[in-house]
């Protein structure tokens, strides 16, 4: 394995990190889905569907994370003396982000109450989906913030 500097660590682990977000909101939308379902074959696919999406969550997650882990237990990985990254600044925008999308949609179910409570749903959906609209919202948010728009090669 190479070698690389504390700011490409971060970055890395960032993206890697927003990935297992994203990964993770799919699978509670699997989730809700199950819950919405009949019991049957469906609801064991997706059962199946929500085991392989926590297994692939927490090892992207952890993948992403070792290797700034193993540079700070060992001294190299200083992240407050060094300045913020795009991509740590892209991070932190797409958590607002995700604070603005999971307040509109709390005021969205609380204004919709009256009518949500004739649906008859467990309140564990409710928030099951606040959770996978959060850490979508905040996935999508960064991998919109840090794509490729190729504006660069304009420039030049």
């Amino acid at each position: 394995m190479n070698q690389k500097n504390c700011a490409e660590t971060v970055d890395r682990m960032q993206k890697g990190v927003a990935l297992g977000m994203l990964i993770c909101g799919l699978t509670y939308l699997a989730i809700l889905a199950e819950d919405l379902t009949p019991k049957g074959t469906l609801n064991e696919v997706l059962d199946l569907i929500i085991m392989v999406g926590v297994v692939i969550t927490m090892s992207v997650t952890l993948y992403a994370i070792w290797p700034a882990l193993k540079q700070k237990l060992s001294g190299k990985l200083i992240a407050n003396s060094e300045p913020e990254g795009f991509v740590s600044g892209a991070m932190l925008s797409s958590f607002k982000n995700g604070w603005i999308a999971i307040t509109f949609s709390i005021s969205i179910l609380l204004g919709l109450s009256s009518q949500l409570e004739l649906l008859d749903l467990d309140i564990r959906f409710y928030f099951t989906s606040l959770f996978a609209i959060a850490v979508l919202s905040v996935s999508i948010s960064f991998f919109c913030l840090t794509r490729d728009d190729g504006l660069e090669e304009l420039e030049e």
